[in-house]
């Protein structure tokens, strides 16, 4: 099916998919007319006749390619024309609307919908499924990734889809078509892996007090903001608590890894580190975070020694 005489809203806050999507739908259009002229604007700027200038023909092809970003921010008297060239596009159009998510624009969104413009939701990956975005990306690379390679990626790099799409890249290239296995990621990204806010959370939860000391210290001098390591800390105790609240129940590591929300390898991590805490040790470790968390905000005149003393706190909770 032709992609002209269509329009589409692009519609989520995972703009690399939102990109993706936009990106294929262009290259369709532009395969079945290369002649067509690509317009792309921010509907901030669709203001008195813009948007006719935008999804009209030119002196040089009659076929138009418009993309619209960050759709919500339309001007109000812009809205209803919008809405009535997404309804009924002409055939020599191709229409993308592009909408971040939110209630930004929730007036025009919700007439688009009323209108029965087709939409296509880019919902961010819940942590469970990095691991498949991992090795989908290799894929598309052309060459293989393991499970293991491909969670090992997601500790190190973290849940941020474009830096994750950009380190399956580096690999790809480095691997030359090979496998990429659990140690290249390690040899690839290992300095990297040792300064995250969430390594210093594993050795927190590991009860490892020199370890989580050395690495708080190392994330600090390396720039790592105060702010994502009290969040990565608040965000594996949480975890840890749900934990300990489902691990009585006889579900599957798939079931259990969804019903708390954290990628399936991280339950054999939680299994393993759940020894060291109690349901109680986990409460008062949260308390400690919220704490250290507003003084690193500005409650105390030294974040780095409010997080060292937050984290030996912690470390003193530990079920002995």
């Amino acid at each position: 099916m032709s992609p002209f005489g269509t329009a589409l809203l692009v519609s989520g806050p995972e703009a690399l998919l939102a990109q993706r999507i936009v990106a294929d739908v262009k290259a369709r259009a532009l395969a079945a007319h290369p002649e067509a002229d690509v317009n792309q604007i921010n509907a901030a700027e669709l203001e008195d006749s813009m948007l006719a200038e935008v999804v009209g023909g030119s002196l040089f092809s009659s076929h138009i390619i418009a993309v619209i970003d960050d759709v919500g921010a339309c001007p109000p008297q812009v809205v209803d024309q919008l809405v009535a060239v997404a309804a009924n596009p002409p055939e020599e159009l191709c229409l993308l609307l592009v909408h971040p998510g939110g209630v930004k624009g929730k007036g025009l969104i919700d007439k688009l919908k009323k209108a029965k413009v087709p939409v296509s939701t880019v919902a961010a990956p819940k942590p469970w499924e990095l691991t498949k975005f991992v090795t989908e990306e290799a894929k598309l690379r052309k060459v293989r990734m393991s499970g293991d390679a491909a969670a090992e990626l997601v500790s190190a790099v973290g849940n941020d889809l474009r830096a994750l799409a950009a380190a399956v890249g580096q690999l790809a290239d480095d691997a030359e078509g090979k496998e990429i296995d659990v140690n290249h990621v390690r040899r690839y990204f290992a300095g990297r892996a040792e300064v995250t806010s969430f390594a210093v959370a594993d050795a927190v939860l590991a009860g490892n007090a020199s370890v989580a000391m050395e690495r708080l210290r190392w994330a600090l001098d390396t720039g790592t903001a105060t702010v994502l390591i009290t969040s990565a800390l608040a965000g594996s105790f949480r975890g840890m608590g749900r934990y300990l609240e489902a691990s009585g129940s006889r579900m599957s590591d798939a079931d259990l890894a969804r019903q708390i929300g954290v990628p399936p390898f991280k339950i054999k991590d939680l299994a393993k580190t759940s020894r060291n805490w109690s349901v109680g040790g986990v409460a008062d470790a949260i308390r400690l975070i919220a704490t250290g968390d507003a003084e690193v905000k500005g409650a105390a005149t030294d974040a780095a020694f409010a997080l060292e003393r937050m984290v030996l706190g912690i470390l003193q909770l530990r079920r002995r």
